[in-house]
């Protein structure tokens, strides 16, 4: 025991040991801590972006859920939120034609406009084109009459028609809740001609 005090005192009797020794210290104990931080703030950023994601899922697969006066804009996610300025009045003058329609579909770049119809009303969602573009989820409604689609839920181009003639009570209603989201969210910029 003497030993290894003697050699422990002539160890702190060197001019650089002592530092050596507190920043090993100091480093063995603020690692582990600085670890389990970044750890527990990553864990945080994944459930706070699964919890995102799944009110987004919620309120894509519910959009009647947005009807609820309870609920203020800020506590939606960003993509289901309402406008903060006016909408313009509807413009059901311009009558689109299938073809004209199907131009609008956000092919054609930046300039290029994006355009959903819903019961034959024509609605510009260019302002989401992260979700309406080429590479968005909801493309395939781009450039169509989508009634049936969004009545069945369904994102398959085959539904995407406005024949929606086939529909259930349910799905009628899937519809109407569809069209009035997009109502209160995107300008009415005409009308289809069927």
């Amino acid at each position: 025991m003497v030993n290894v005090y003697t050699y422990l005192e002539s160890l702190f009797k060197e001019n650089y040991t002592l530092p050596i020794i507190i920043a090993t210290v100091s480093i063995a104990i603020l690692i582990p801590l600085y670890q389990d931080h970044q750890e527990s703030k990553q864990k945080k950023a994944l459930e706070e972006g699964q919890k995102d994601k799944k009110e987004e899922a919620n309120s894509s697969a519910h959009p009647s859920a947005d009807n609820t006066s309870s609920e203020s804009a800020d506590s939606k996610p960003k993509a289901f939120a309402l406008p903060t300025t006016p909408l313009p009045p509807p413009n059901l003058e311009r009558i689109f034609t299938k073809e004209e329609l199907a131009q609008h579909d956000g092919s054609k770049g930046e300039e290029g406009m994006i355009y959903v119809a819903i019961k034959g009303i024509v609605f510009d969602v260019t302002a989401k084109k992260a979700m309406y573009g080429p590479s968005g989820g909801y493309h395939c409604f781009a450039g169509k009459d989508a009634s049936k689609a969004l009545g069945k839920s369904s994102l398959k181009p085959e539904d995407c028609i406005a024949d929606y003639s086939e529909l259930t009570e349910k799905e009628l209603k899937t519809m109407e809740d569809w069209y009035t989201f997009f109502e209160k969210r995107y300008a009415i910029v005409g009308k289809t001609e069927a």
